[in-house]
């Protein structure tokens, strides 16, 4: 289970929803300097790799993934944007909320974001199976 202690914060990208505990989230760009909605952004790479979690799985499925977060900033003159592909693994879990008006949705929530180590980009571009 998720032990996080600040407030969960919701947001929807591309029609997915997300979710992350917002205490867990500031620790974690401290850590890693990776955003949990940066993070997010993994979710659009159709080439990402998908791992169960068997380890940390014991009171609900966690994943792994790990995947190109396209990052776009804004350059000085702030009319270009400069993009890059980072390759970050991320934990997350999937669940079901209730919205405010009662009804079932499903969310993904974001655990943890990090980039990749050497071994996990082998995995992503496929060196190691």
């Amino acid at each position: 289970m998720d032990h996080g202690t600040g407030k969960t914060m919701r947001f929807t990208l591309h029609g997915m929803v997300f979710e992350y505990d917002e205490q867990k989230s500031i620790i974690n760009y401290e850590k890693h300097g990776i955003t949990f909605k940066n993070a997010a952004l993994v979710f659009l790479d159709y080439n990402r790799v998908e791992l169960f979690d068997e380890m940390h799985s014991a009171e609900e499925d966690r994943y792994q993934t790990i995947g190109c977060a396209e990052i776009h900033e804004n350059l000085s003159t702030g009319t270009t944007s400069e993009s890059y592909g980072t390759i970050l693994f991320v934990v997350y879990t999937e669940r079901t909320a209730i919205t405010q008006n009662g009804k079932e949705i499903e969310v993904t929530r974001i655990i943890s974001a990090r980039e990749a180590t050497s071994f996990e980009r082998g995995i992503y571009y496929g060196k190691y199976n």
